[in-house]
C-alpha cells in the first residue's frame, strides 16, 4: 500500500505529504542539490518571494480570467457577467474535463507548491541562523498549505509535493493516486498547527504580504469550518482574538480604502499586495466591474474600462436599504457625461446587475491596472466562522447572537434577536449574512458548497447543475502524465 505521509530529517516537517511530479508544463525553477542550492538568509528570502508572487499571478492573476477568485465567486449567487466564452462556461457551471477554466490554477498552485517544497528544503540545509531558519521555514509551510487548500477548495483531494526529493527531481518516477479527504486535512492541520506558533504575532510594514500568526490561525480556522470540525473552529478563532491585535474598523468602506493599507489596518490579517508598476503584479478589478455603458466616471485619471462582471440585483436585494455595506456596492453613480445614472434601469448586455466597488478607486491608476492589496483574510471573517460554530456546537447562544450584531451594527443593520432564531434558521442567517459581509472576496463557493446550497443556488439561477459541480475537473494532462490519478466523479470520458 502507497503511503502519502513518511518521515523527513527536517526538524520542523516531521510530516510531509508523498507526491509524484505531475504538474501540467513542468517548469523547472532551477535545481536546489546539494552543490548548488542557496546558502545566505538573502539569498534565501529572494527565492521565497518567487512562490509569494504565485498567489498574484493565480489567486487574483491580471486581467481575472480564469483567476482563483473568479473560480469561486463566479459560479455562485453572488456574481454574473455579461462577458461570453470562458466566463459564461464558469458562471453557468458548463465546465468539462475537456473545456476546464480551473487548468492554469491547478498548474499554478501545484508550481507553487513544489517551489516551495525546494526552498523549505534549502532553507533546512542552510548555515542560516537556527532561529531565523525555523522561522522562515515555518512562514513557507504556511504559505504552501495556503496554496494546497486552495488546490483542495477546487479539485477536492490531491497528490502534493511537499517530498524534497521528489520537488528536485530526485526521484521522478512516482505516480500517486489521490489521498483521501481525512489525510489531506490533516497534512493541512498539521502544517499549520506545527508552523503557527514560530511565526510573527503580525507582519510589520517591511515584510507586508508574508505570512504570520494570524495568517496561519486563520487559514486553520477555515480549513477545520469546512471540515465541519466546529469545535476546533470555534477554538482557532479564539486564539486569533487572544492575539489582540485585530478589530473591525469604524467604517466598512475604510477596510478597502488604499489609504488604510498595512499593518496598521487592524482588521486585514493577510493580503495579496498589487504593485502597479510591473502589469505582472497588478490586477484588473475595476476594469472588470465598473460600468462601460453609461461610462462610470471615475474621480481620479481616465482609466481603460471594460465592465462584464456584476453582483445580480437579486443579491443586492438581500441588504437592508439603510446598510451601509451598499456604499460599496453601486446602483445610481454619475457618468462621464454628468449624468444621474440608475443602472438598475439601464438596458445594456453588460447592465446584468449592481456594480461591485469593493475597494476604493486607485488615485495613481492609468489605464486598466490598479495597484490596490487583495484582502485575503479578515477579522470580520473570523467573528462570523466563531458565531457559526458555535451555532453549529451549541444552537443559538448570547455569544454566537453578539458576534453577529457586531458586525451588523458598524453597518448600522438591524440587529437581531436570540427569541427568533434556533439552530437551523440561523445557519440560514449566518449563511446570508457572510455572503452580504464577504462578497467578492472569494468564499461564497466554499460557505455554499458547506452549507449544502452550492447546487441547489445554481439551479434556483435555471442552471442545470449536477452534484459533481461542486468541484472542478482535474485537467486531462495531469491525469494523462499520471494514469493513477483518478478523474473527479462526473466528469469521466
Amino acid at each position: 500500500m502507497k503511503k502519502y505521509f513518511y518521515k523527513t530529517g527536517l526538524a520542523l516537517c516531521t510530516l510531509v505529504f508523498l507526491c509524484g511530479c505531475f504538474d501540467l508544463e513542468h517548469e523547472e525553477f532551477g535545481k536546489i542539490s546539494s552543490g548548488n542550492f542557496p546558502v545566505t538568509q538573502a539569498d534565501l528570502q529572494t527565492a521565497a518571494i518567487g512562490v509569494y508572487n504565485m498567489l498574484g499571478d493565480s489567486y487574483i492573476r491580471h486581467n481575472l480570467d480564469y483567476a482563483g477568485i473568479t473560480l469561486n465567486t463566479l459560479c455562485t449567487d453572488e456574481m454574473n457577467t455579461g462577458w461570453g466564452s470562458s466566463w459564461q462556461i464558469i458562471n453557468r457551471l458548463s465546465w468539462a474535463a475537456n473545456n476546464n477554466p480551473a487548468t492554469e490554477c491547478y498548474t499554478r498552485y501545484n508550481r507553487a507548491i513544489t517551489k516551495a517544497t525546494r526552498i523549505i528544503d534549502a532553507f533546512s540545509r542552510s548555515d542560516v541562523d537556527e532561529n531565523a531558519k525555523a522561522r522562515y521555514i515555518a512562514e513557507l509551510r504556511v504559505l504552501r498549505a495556503l496554496y494546497a487548500y486552495a488546490l483542495y477548495s477546487l479539485f477536492g483531494p490531491l497528490p502534493v509535493v511537499t517530498d524534497p526529493n521528489v520537488a528536485n527531481d530526485v526521484y521522478t518516477e512516482y505516480r500517486p493516486a489521490k489521498p483521501g479527504s481525512g489525510e489531506y486535512v490533516n497534512f493541512l492541520i498539521a502544517e499549520l498547527r506545527e508552523s503557527w506558533p514560530v511565526l510573527d504575532n503580525k507582519s510589520s510594514s517591511e515584510n507586508w504580504g508574508r505570512t504570520d500568526k494570524g495568517t496561519a490561525l486563520a487559514l486553520l480556522t477555515k480549513v477545520y469550518l469546512d471540515a465541519k470540525m466546529w469545535d476546533e473552529a470555534s477554538q482557532t478563532a479564539d486564539e486569533i482574538i487572544r492575539l489582540g491585535i485585530y478589530d473591525l474598523l469604524p467604517s466598512y468602506q475604510d477596510v478597502f480604502d488604499i489609504k488604510n493599507e498595512g499593518p496598521d489596518n487592524r482588521e486585514v490579517i493577510f493580503v495579496i499586495p498589487k504593485i502597479i508598476s510591473n502589469t505582472n503584479y497588478a490586477w484588473t478589478y475595476f476594469a472588470c466591474v465598473m460600468p462601460s455603458i453609461p461610462r462610470y466616471k471615475t474621480k481620479g485619471p481616465a482609466m481603460n474600462v471594460w465592465g462584464g462582471l456584476k453582483m445580480p440585483w437579486e443579491y443586492y436585494d438581500k441588504y437592508e436599504p439603510q446598510d451601509e455595506r451598499l456604499n460599496t456596492i453601486i446602483r445610481y453613480y454619475t457618468d462621464t457625461d454628468d449624468n444621474e445614472v440608475d443602472f438598475r434601469q439601464v438596458v445594456d448586455s453588460k447592465a446584468t446587475g449592481a456594480i461591485p466597488m469593493k475597494f476604493s478607486e486607485d488615485p495613481d491608476q492609468r489605464g486598466e491596472n490598479q495597484s490596490n492589496d487583495f484582502i485575503f483574510f479578515r477579522y470580520a471573517d473570523i467573528l462570523l466562522a466563531k458565531a457559526e460554530a458555535l451555532n453549529e456546537l451549541q444552537g443559538p447562544t448570547g455569544e454566537s447572537i453578539e458576534l453577529i450584531n457586531k458586525i451588523r451594527r458598524r453597518v448600522k443593520a438591524s440587529e437581531i434577536n436570540l427569541a427568533d432564531y434556533d439552530r437551523d434558521s440561523l445557519r440560514d442567517f449566518i449563511l446570508d449574512e457572510r455572503g452580504r459581509e464577504l462578497y467578492n472576496e472569494g468564499w461564497r463557493r466554499n460557505d455554499l458548497i458547506r452549507h449544502g446550497k452550492f447546487i441547489l443556488k445554481a439551479i434556483e439561477r435555471g442552471i442545470d447543475a449536477q452534484p459533481y459541480h461542486i468541484l472542478y475537473p482535474i485537467p486531462q494532462a495531469a491525469i494523462n502524465e499520471n494514469p493513477n490519478l483518478r478523474q473527479n466523479d462526473g466528469y469521466e470520458q
